[in-house]
Protein backbone atom coordinates (compact mmCIF):
# COMPACT_ATOMS: atom_id res chain seq x y z
CA UNK A 1 0.00 0.00 0.00
CA UNK A 2 2.87 2.37 0.66
CA UNK A 3 4.28 1.89 -2.84
CA UNK A 4 0.91 2.45 -4.47
CA UNK A 5 0.34 5.64 -2.50
CA UNK A 6 3.73 7.11 -3.55
CA UNK A 7 3.07 6.26 -7.20
CA UNK A 8 -0.30 8.00 -7.05
CA UNK A 9 1.32 11.06 -5.44
CA UNK A 10 3.99 11.26 -8.17
CA UNK A 11 1.34 10.97 -10.86
CA UNK A 12 -0.61 13.88 -9.42
CA UNK A 13 2.55 16.01 -9.12
CA UNK A 14 3.62 15.54 -12.76
CA UNK A 15 0.21 15.44 -14.39
CA UNK A 16 0.38 19.04 -15.81
CA UNK A 17 3.69 18.55 -17.58
CA UNK A 18 4.14 14.84 -18.18
CA UNK A 19 2.56 11.50 -18.08
CA UNK A 20 4.49 9.40 -15.62
CA UNK A 21 4.60 5.67 -15.99
CA UNK A 22 4.92 3.45 -12.93
CA UNK A 23 8.26 1.84 -12.67
CA UNK A 24 9.40 -0.62 -10.16
CA UNK A 25 11.87 2.07 -9.03
CA UNK A 26 9.75 5.03 -7.90
CA UNK A 27 12.77 7.22 -7.18
CA UNK A 28 13.93 7.04 -10.81
CA UNK A 29 10.44 8.00 -11.94
CA UNK A 30 10.43 11.12 -9.78
CA UNK A 31 13.82 12.28 -11.11
CA UNK A 32 12.69 11.85 -14.73
CA UNK A 33 9.62 14.01 -14.15
CA UNK A 34 11.68 16.76 -12.51
CA UNK A 35 14.11 16.83 -15.44
CA UNK A 36 11.25 17.08 -17.91
CA UNK A 37 9.69 19.91 -15.89
CA UNK A 38 12.96 21.87 -15.98
CA UNK A 39 13.31 21.38 -19.74
CA UNK A 40 9.76 22.53 -20.43
CA UNK A 41 10.26 25.60 -18.21
CA UNK A 42 13.45 26.57 -20.06
CA UNK A 43 11.73 26.22 -23.44
CA UNK A 44 8.82 28.38 -22.28
CA UNK A 45 11.22 31.10 -21.09
CA UNK A 46 13.04 31.10 -24.44
CA UNK A 47 9.80 31.33 -26.45
CA UNK A 48 8.52 34.14 -24.24
CA UNK A 49 11.76 36.13 -24.71
CA UNK A 50 11.64 35.65 -28.49
CA UNK A 51 8.03 36.81 -28.59
CA UNK A 52 8.80 39.94 -26.58
CA UNK A 53 11.82 40.85 -28.74
CA UNK A 54 9.89 40.25 -31.99
CA UNK A 55 6.95 42.37 -30.85
CA UNK A 56 9.21 45.26 -29.84
CA UNK A 57 11.11 45.10 -33.15
CA UNK A 58 7.99 45.28 -35.31
CA UNK A 59 6.58 48.16 -33.28
CA UNK A 60 9.83 50.09 -33.77
CA UNK A 61 9.95 49.21 -37.49
CA UNK A 62 6.36 50.34 -38.12
CA UNK A 63 6.95 53.57 -36.20
CA UNK A 64 10.09 54.36 -38.23
CA UNK A 65 8.30 53.71 -41.53
CA UNK A 66 5.42 55.94 -40.52
CA UNK A 67 7.62 58.83 -39.48
CA UNK A 68 9.83 58.62 -42.58
CA UNK A 69 6.77 58.45 -44.82
CA UNK A 70 5.37 61.67 -43.40
CA UNK A 71 8.68 63.42 -43.94
CA UNK A 72 8.95 62.37 -47.58
CA UNK A 73 5.45 63.67 -48.32
CA UNK A 74 6.11 67.17 -47.01
CA UNK A 75 9.78 67.83 -47.73
CA UNK A 76 11.85 68.07 -50.91
CA UNK A 77 15.62 67.72 -50.88
CA UNK A 78 18.05 68.57 -53.70
CA UNK A 79 21.80 68.85 -53.89
CA UNK A 80 22.73 72.39 -52.93
CA UNK A 81 25.18 72.63 -55.83
CA UNK A 82 22.31 72.09 -58.31
CA UNK A 83 20.13 74.90 -56.95
CA UNK A 84 20.29 78.21 -58.84
CA UNK A 85 18.40 81.38 -57.96
CA UNK A 86 17.22 83.72 -60.71
CA UNK A 87 18.60 87.28 -60.32
CA UNK A 88 15.11 88.76 -59.94
CA UNK A 89 14.18 86.30 -57.17
CA UNK A 90 14.88 86.77 -53.48
CA UNK A 91 18.50 85.81 -52.92
CA UNK A 92 17.71 84.91 -49.30
CA UNK A 93 15.83 81.81 -50.43
CA UNK A 94 18.99 79.73 -50.06
CA UNK A 95 19.41 80.88 -46.47
CA UNK A 96 15.89 79.68 -45.63
CA UNK A 97 16.54 76.13 -46.77
CA UNK A 98 17.28 73.35 -44.30
CA UNK A 99 20.70 71.86 -44.97
CA UNK A 100 21.44 68.17 -44.29
CA UNK A 101 24.25 65.69 -44.96
CA UNK A 102 26.95 68.15 -43.84
CA UNK A 103 25.44 70.94 -45.91
CA UNK A 104 25.38 69.06 -49.23
CA UNK A 105 21.58 68.75 -49.43
CA UNK A 106 19.05 71.58 -49.22
CA UNK A 107 15.52 70.74 -48.05
CA UNK A 108 12.34 72.77 -47.69
CA UNK A 109 8.68 72.32 -46.73
CA UNK A 110 7.50 75.72 -48.00
CA UNK A 111 5.12 75.44 -50.97
CA UNK A 112 6.46 78.45 -52.86
CA UNK A 113 10.04 77.33 -52.35
CA UNK A 114 9.12 73.84 -53.54
CA UNK A 115 7.72 75.23 -56.81
CA UNK A 116 10.79 77.44 -57.29
CA UNK A 117 13.29 74.63 -56.67
CA UNK A 118 11.48 72.21 -58.98
CA UNK A 119 11.25 74.84 -61.75
CA UNK A 120 14.93 75.77 -61.50
CA UNK A 121 16.00 72.12 -61.33
CA UNK A 122 13.99 71.10 -64.41
CA UNK A 123 15.08 74.18 -66.38
CA UNK A 124 18.76 73.51 -65.69
CA UNK A 125 18.44 69.82 -66.59
CA UNK A 126 16.69 70.80 -69.84
CA UNK A 127 19.53 73.14 -70.78
CA UNK A 128 22.12 70.44 -70.04
CA UNK A 129 20.14 67.94 -72.12
CA UNK A 130 19.91 70.35 -75.05
CA UNK A 131 23.64 71.09 -74.84
CA UNK A 132 24.49 67.37 -74.87
CA UNK A 133 22.30 66.86 -77.92
CA UNK A 134 24.20 69.65 -79.63
CA UNK A 135 27.46 67.78 -79.02
CA UNK A 136 26.31 64.66 -80.86
CA UNK A 137 24.24 66.26 -83.63
CA UNK A 138 25.49 65.09 -87.08
CA UNK A 139 27.21 67.66 -89.26
CA UNK A 140 25.84 68.61 -92.66
CA UNK A 141 29.24 68.14 -94.31
CA UNK A 142 31.91 65.46 -94.07
CA UNK A 143 34.96 67.63 -94.74
CA UNK A 144 36.38 68.42 -91.29
CA UNK A 145 38.64 71.09 -92.77
CA UNK A 146 35.68 73.06 -94.11
CA UNK A 147 34.67 76.09 -92.08
CA UNK A 148 31.58 75.68 -89.93
CA UNK A 149 28.70 78.12 -90.36
CA UNK A 150 29.52 81.24 -88.34
CA UNK A 151 29.05 84.98 -88.38
CA UNK A 152 30.05 88.11 -86.51
CA UNK A 153 28.78 91.68 -86.67
CA UNK A 154 30.40 94.58 -84.84
CA UNK A 155 29.32 98.16 -84.26
CA UNK A 156 25.75 99.42 -84.09
CA UNK A 157 24.35 101.42 -87.01
CA UNK A 158 22.26 104.15 -85.33
CA UNK A 159 21.24 105.61 -88.71
CA UNK A 160 19.12 102.53 -89.58
CA UNK A 161 16.93 102.51 -86.49
CA UNK A 162 13.23 101.75 -87.12
CA UNK A 163 10.22 103.89 -86.33
CA UNK A 164 7.83 101.59 -84.44
CA UNK A 165 8.49 100.38 -80.90
CA UNK A 166 9.88 96.94 -81.83
CA UNK A 167 12.20 98.20 -84.56
CA UNK A 168 13.24 101.21 -82.50
CA UNK A 169 14.64 98.91 -79.78
CA UNK A 170 16.17 96.39 -82.21
CA UNK A 171 19.86 96.98 -82.86
CA UNK A 172 21.00 97.25 -86.49
CA UNK A 173 24.55 96.04 -87.05
CA UNK A 174 27.28 97.03 -89.50
CA UNK A 175 28.89 94.48 -91.79
CA UNK A 176 31.66 96.51 -93.36
CA UNK A 177 33.58 97.13 -90.15
CA UNK A 178 36.73 95.26 -89.16
CA UNK A 179 36.29 91.87 -87.51
CA UNK A 180 32.92 91.31 -89.22
CA UNK A 181 32.55 88.09 -91.23
CA UNK A 182 30.12 85.40 -92.38
CA UNK A 183 30.83 81.87 -93.59
CA UNK A 184 28.49 79.68 -95.69
CA UNK A 185 25.48 78.81 -93.57
CA UNK A 186 25.11 82.31 -92.06
CA UNK A 187 24.42 85.50 -94.01
CA UNK A 188 23.98 89.21 -93.35
CA UNK A 189 20.39 90.38 -94.00
CA UNK A 190 18.82 93.73 -93.04
CA UNK A 191 21.39 94.45 -90.35
CA UNK A 192 21.03 91.00 -88.75
CA UNK A 193 22.53 87.49 -88.93
CA UNK A 194 20.27 84.97 -90.67
CA UNK A 195 20.74 81.19 -90.46
CA UNK A 196 20.70 79.27 -93.75
CA UNK A 197 22.07 75.96 -92.41
CA UNK A 198 19.86 74.55 -89.62
CA UNK A 199 21.47 73.20 -86.45
CA UNK A 200 22.45 73.95 -82.87
CA UNK A 201 24.28 77.29 -82.61
CA UNK A 202 26.21 79.02 -79.88
CA UNK A 203 25.29 82.71 -79.95
CA UNK A 204 26.46 85.65 -77.84
CA UNK A 205 26.26 89.41 -77.78
CA UNK A 206 27.95 92.23 -75.95
CA UNK A 207 26.71 95.80 -75.66
CA UNK A 208 28.27 98.76 -73.88
CA UNK A 209 26.03 101.57 -72.66
CA UNK A 210 27.10 105.19 -72.38
CA UNK A 211 25.31 108.31 -71.11
CA UNK A 212 24.33 110.95 -73.66
CA UNK A 213 23.13 114.52 -73.40
CA UNK A 214 19.71 113.52 -74.75
CA UNK A 215 19.15 110.70 -72.25
CA UNK A 216 16.11 111.39 -70.04
CA UNK A 217 16.20 109.21 -66.96
CA UNK A 218 13.44 110.33 -64.64
CA UNK A 219 13.13 107.44 -62.16
CA UNK A 220 14.31 104.63 -64.44
CA UNK A 221 17.50 103.13 -63.09
CA UNK A 222 17.81 99.89 -65.11
CA UNK A 223 18.48 98.81 -68.69
CA UNK A 224 17.97 95.44 -70.39
CA UNK A 225 19.91 93.49 -73.00
CA UNK A 226 17.96 90.68 -74.75
CA UNK A 227 18.56 88.22 -77.61
CA UNK A 228 15.54 87.06 -79.63
CA UNK A 229 14.84 84.49 -82.33
CA UNK A 230 13.06 86.00 -85.35
CA UNK A 231 11.04 83.65 -87.56
CA UNK A 232 11.11 83.74 -91.35
CA UNK A 233 7.37 84.60 -91.16
CA UNK A 234 8.03 87.85 -89.24
CA UNK A 235 6.01 90.04 -88.61
CA UNK A 236 3.21 87.45 -88.81
CA UNK A 237 4.97 85.57 -86.01
CA UNK A 238 6.39 87.48 -83.05
CA UNK A 239 9.99 87.25 -81.92
CA UNK A 240 10.71 84.69 -79.19
CA UNK A 241 13.02 85.56 -76.30
CA UNK A 242 16.13 83.39 -75.87
CA UNK A 243 18.19 85.05 -73.11
CA UNK A 244 18.11 88.36 -71.23
CA UNK A 245 20.24 90.35 -68.79
CA UNK A 246 19.50 93.46 -66.77
CA UNK A 247 21.65 96.00 -64.97
CA UNK A 248 20.87 98.63 -62.37
CA UNK A 249 22.07 102.20 -62.70
CA UNK A 250 23.84 103.81 -59.75
CA UNK A 251 21.33 106.09 -58.04
CA UNK A 252 23.84 108.55 -56.62
CA UNK A 253 25.92 108.95 -59.77
CA UNK A 254 25.29 109.61 -63.44
CA UNK A 255 27.15 106.51 -64.66
CA UNK A 256 26.79 102.76 -64.35
CA UNK A 257 28.93 100.67 -62.04
CA UNK A 258 29.40 98.22 -64.94
CA UNK A 259 28.30 99.54 -68.32
CA UNK A 260 28.93 96.36 -70.34
CA UNK A 261 26.56 93.42 -70.69
CA UNK A 262 27.50 90.04 -72.18
CA UNK A 263 24.98 87.22 -72.70
CA UNK A 264 24.95 83.97 -74.67
CA UNK A 265 23.40 80.52 -74.92
CA UNK A 266 22.88 77.47 -77.17
CA UNK A 267 19.72 76.96 -79.23
CA UNK A 268 18.47 75.20 -82.34
CA UNK A 269 17.79 77.43 -85.36
CA UNK A 270 15.81 76.56 -88.46
CA UNK A 271 16.63 77.74 -91.95
CA UNK A 272 15.57 81.36 -92.45
CA UNK A 273 15.51 82.30 -88.75
CA UNK A 274 17.48 85.34 -87.58
CA UNK A 275 19.19 86.33 -84.33
CA UNK A 276 17.98 89.70 -83.03
CA UNK A 277 19.37 91.89 -80.24
CA UNK A 278 17.06 94.33 -78.45
CA UNK A 279 17.89 96.82 -75.70
CA UNK A 280 15.83 99.11 -73.48
CA UNK A 281 17.90 102.21 -74.34
CA UNK A 282 19.24 101.88 -77.91
CA UNK A 283 20.43 105.50 -77.98
CA UNK A 284 22.94 104.63 -75.24
CA UNK A 285 24.61 101.70 -77.03
CA UNK A 286 28.15 102.40 -78.15
CA UNK A 287 28.81 102.01 -81.88
CA UNK A 288 32.45 101.04 -81.33
CA UNK A 289 33.49 97.73 -82.90
CA UNK A 290 35.12 96.60 -79.66
CA UNK A 291 32.27 97.68 -77.38
CA UNK A 292 29.26 96.06 -79.06
CA UNK A 293 28.99 92.96 -81.24
CA UNK A 294 26.85 89.93 -82.16
CA UNK A 295 28.38 86.52 -82.83
CA UNK A 296 27.04 83.07 -83.80
CA UNK A 297 28.64 79.76 -84.79
CA UNK A 298 27.54 76.18 -85.31
CA UNK A 299 27.98 74.24 -82.10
Amino acid sequence: MEISFRQIHLKWHCDSICRCVSFPNTKQTEQSCKKLFVIVAIINCILTAVLIVTTYYWKWHVRSLTSSGNTDETRLCLKCEKIFVHPIDDENILNDLERTNNGTKCCTKNTSQLKHLVHQFLERNHRIHMAKEGLIIPQCHDDTNEEKPAGRLVGVDHNRRGTDYEDRHTLQWQNERDYSYQTPGVKFTNGQLQITTPGYYWFNSRVTFRDTNTTIWNDRYAFFHTIYRRSAEYPLRKDSKLVEAGKTRCKLRSVFADRSSFIGDIAYFKKGESIIVKVSHPEMVSSSATDSFLEVRLY
